[in-house]
């Protein structure tokens, strides 16, 4: 403080010099909303040709020695001018990032940062241009992984195709780029970003048939999350069910019984059951999409939409939520008995709960792809369930973020 007062800074000068020295990153910018689900089909023949077209390219440049690493733990952006530049736009051009051109090569100018922002975007981790943290680390991933990781996923493309040729219309979505996808005759007629299962609860690969749609749905825990989540959340603070609108139960389908009565401490608190009731706080959302399948997973809605916001949404304990549920949902009833996203929502409005069983049960695919070709551009995604037969995991676990947030499945 003695040298503020000596330069005769005011206090809110003094506020200011403190937030720009502890988040210089995060108050330069804005931060920039994730890109629109891809409009490519991520399973096709032309897909797999793609895929393969892209191995063969990544063999070429591991011959031709353009992969050299960037040192750890340095920070490059517009306007510097080093050694380590030139190694990044080296990189950079050998994956076509960076055209090569006559720049000069040691100088951070507007082509490479434009270069970098590309690559991150096609890596799934928000476009700022600079290089440092998690994109150097990708940056850094050794080619023989990265060709190792195209062959994975090349041979999941190849198993999968012909379990979707057979299907005229379905639903896929991919857990590790957290996209949906409906597909009919190979072309993608609708899309929504979607969270999917965090590290310590991956989304399974499955196979299902989306049978009914739900509105507002009741939430039944499921004792896992009773036991994890919900009961020490209780133990702290007692109000916890009132707020979250969730009822206690004896047994499933048994009577109701009075928090207040219970030891929350006890062994035999997780003897109880739990549901929530429907509304805006239910974890469900207003809409589950039922899909009955060993796994006990699903598709739904959320109140916690500020999280489609992230590029890596990895949240859930499991299922699936939907950004752009009313509209999925429109398209898989198409105008069945008068129903659209329009009446939906007016039986949303209407507090009206429904379950409107599908005339035809439509197909859904969980798939798992952390590479694919989409046009001309190779993208990659964390290996965050560690499927990948030891492929590279670079990206941070975000589930282990500290933030409240309620439980939900």
């Amino acid at each position: 403080m003695r040298l503020f007062a000596r330069q005769k800074l005011s206090l809110a000068t003094f506020a200011a010099c403190l937030v720009l020295l502890t988040c210089p990153l995060a108050y330069a910018r804005e931060r920039l909303p994730p890109p629109e689900p891809t409009r490519q089909a991520f399973v096709s023949t032309e897909g797999i040709a793609r895929i393969s077209r892209a191995i063969e390219a990544y063999k070429n440049i591991a011959r031709s020695g353009d992969w050299q690493p960037l040192p750890n733990r340095i920070t490059l952006r517009l306007g510097d001018s080093d050694a380590n530049v030139a190694i990044l736009r080296r990189r950079l051009e050998a994956t076509g990032d960076v055209t090569r051109s006559a720049h000069d090569p040691y100088t951070f100018d507007p082509a490479l940062e434009a270069g970098v922002k590309r690559f991150q975007m096609r890596n799934g981790i928000e476009p700022t241009g600079i290089v440092y943290g998690i994109t150097q680390r990708l940056l850094n991933v050794p080619i023989e992984t990265r060709i190792h990781q195209l062959e994975v996923n090349l041979a999941r493309m190849q198993q999968l195709l012909p379990k979707l040729t057979a299907t005229p219309k379905y639903l896929l979505m991919n857990a590790a780029s957290a996209e949906l996808q409906g597909i009919r005759d190979g072309q993608v007629e609708i899309t929504s970003r979607t969270i999917a299962g965090k590290r310590a609860t991956p989304t399974p690969a499955l196979q299902a048939q989306v049978q009914a749609i739900n509105t507002l749905p009741f939430w039944h825990v499921p004792g896992t999350i009773a036991k994890a989540q919900l009961i020490p959340a209780v133990r702290k603070d007692i109000s916890y069910l009132a707020k979250e609108r969730i009822r206690v139960f004896s047994v499933f389908g048994g009577e109701e019984v009075n928090p207040a009565t219970i030891n929350w401490w006890a062994p035999d608190a997780e003897r109880f059951v739990f549901r929530q009731d429907p509304g805006p706080q239910n974890a469900l959302g207003v809409m589950r999409f039922d899909m009955p399948n060993k796994h006990i997973v699903y598709m739904h809605d959320t109140p916690m939409k500020h999280l489609f916001q992230d590029y890596e949404r990895a949240f859930s304990a499991g299922c699936v939520r939907i950004q752009n549920f009313y509209n999925v949902a429109d398209w898989l009833l198409e105008g069945q008995d008068g129903w659209n996203a329009q009446r939906l929502q007016q039986e949303v409005q209407n507090a009206s709960q429904r379950t409107i069983k599908l005339a035809k049960p439509v197909p859904v695919f969980f798939i798992y792809l952390t590479a694919w070709v989409d046009g001309n551009v190779v993208h990659f995604r964390n290996d965050l369930y560690n499927r990948d037969d030891n492929a590279f995991d670079g990206g941070e676990d975000v589930s282990a973020r500290a933030f409240s947030t309620s439980i939900a499945p």
